[in-house]
């Protein structure tokens, strides 16, 4: 049997798009038991047969999104009702992102629903650049707050 090689897919910008191994290992031991089980892989209500290891698309699209950026994409944007979880205001699927809420590069998951929101494109744009200009050039401090300097 032939080994897999490939073990994470990250685009340019660094975004990994899908855990494909773990996808291929981990997940695939855990369907089996869940199959085994009679119980849903993702939320643990009983299953009627064996032939699926979820209960509904919403378990299966949240399954899959703990190893694919496109399943967990469709999964926040659903979770979060289509709204910007900055300004609260709601627009198409089409029109938003998916955003970490701690970046990968200060240490968040990458995958992780905890750390993924929805936002829209103009909140996305303003939050990287401020997170860009706090990198080059350290926190800015507010001028009204910060001391005089002698």
């Amino acid at each position: 049997m032939p080994r897999r090689t490939a073990t994470v897919q990250v685009d340019r910008s660094g975004r990994v798009l899908a855990l494909s191994v773990a996808w291929f290992t981990d997940g695939a031991r855990r369907r089996a038991e869940a199959r085994a089980e009679r119980r849903c892989v993702e939320c643990g209500t009983p299953l009627p047969t064996r032939r699926t290891p979820y209960c509904s698309r919403r378990c299966r699209w949240r399954f899959h999104g703990h190893y694919f950026w496109d399943s967990a994409r469709t999964y926040v944007l659903a979770r979060d009702r289509y709204t910007c979880q900055i300004c609260h205001r709601r627009t198409r699927a089409r029109l938003m992102d998916v955003d970490h809420i701690v970046e990968i590069g200060c240490g968040g998951a990458a995958l992780e629903y905890s750390n993924l929101q929805a936002v829209c494109r103009a909140c996305h744009r303003e939050k990287t650049r401020r997170f860009l200009q706090t990198r080059r050039h350290g926190p800015v401090q507010d001028r009204t707050t910060a001391a005089p300097a002698l």
